[in-house]
């Protein structure tokens, strides 16, 4: 995904064939809640959920990439630098664990940390993905779990396992925000972010009156530069909480 603007709207959804037999499966299915984490000024880690509500159980891989802007067509992803010379990197993300054996309706917490320099706002993008357990490859297993995991699974029909990607902001020490909206337009409400800090717009709704007869919830990030606009619907009020870093505020337009 090489595009600024699409990493800014879409985390990635990642998927590897394991076979292609067309039955139904007894398989590992991983949810992450939601696909942006942010770590506001202040705040150093946060902890995160990895559910599987398949039927099998899940053995998920981590995967850490650094996002780096550059200009508006020029957006790279690049593994995570872990070692400069012979020194552990101080400036890198760390998620612990890196593997993780989930049972069947259960859940794991994962801990996403960032101890390094927050003169400006840094990006990652952190995969997890299921993933068919080999030997020595993190996840314990002697040969013959591995092999009645694999023959199971299998047997059964498995032929898809699909892992997810969150985006991880990492905010500054001295954020500013400088959060424009422009109402002018009858048929959208525009928000622009002028400051060096991402800002989001969560709850976001058109309701009948001010806070009833609702439809849909959505939630919006909206990165440094950059800007989003909300459909206003005629006979609706357009409403938002928008939060910028850890001060909120209700908007109704």
């Amino acid at each position: 995904m090489n595009c600024f603007k699409k990493w800014l709207r879409v985390a990635c959804t990642c998927t590897a064939v394991i076979s292609t037999i067309p039955t139904v499966s007894a398989t590992p299915v991983i949810g992450i809640g939601s696909m942006y984490d942010v770590l506001t000024t202040g705040t150093q880690s946060i902890a995160k959920r990895i559910y599987n509500s398949g039927d099998s159980t899940a053995f998920v891989r981590v995967e850490i990439l650094q996002i780096h802007p550059g200009k508006i067509n020029e957006a790279k992803e690049t593994p995570q630098k872990e070692v400069s010379g012979n020194t552990l990197e101080k400036d890198r993300l760390i998620v612990t664990p890196l593997r993780m054996i989930i049972p069947p309706s259960g859940f794991q917490s994962v801990r996403i940390l960032w101890p390094g320099d927050r003169s400006v706002e840094r990006y990652f993008r952190v995969r997890f993905t299921p993933v068919m357990p080999e030997l020595n490859d993190g996840f314990g297993l002697d040969p013959h779990s591995a092999g009645e995991y694999r023959k199971t699974t299998l047997k059964a029909g498995l032929n898809v396992l699909t892992g997810y990607g969150t985006i991880v902001v990492i905010q500054p020490d001295n954020p500013v925000f400088n959060t424009v909206v422009d109402n002018a337009d009858p048929g959208k409400v525009t928000v622009s972010n002028a400051g060096n800090a991402t800002i989001s717009l969560d709850n976001v709704r058109s309701c009948k009156s001010a806070v009833s007869d609702c439809g849909e919830i959505t939630r919006e990030f909206i990165f440094p530069g950059k800007s989003k606009s909300v459909v206003k619907k005629s006979g609706y009020k357009t409403n938002f909480t928008l939060i910028e870093g850890n001060t909120k505020r209700a908007l109704t337009y």
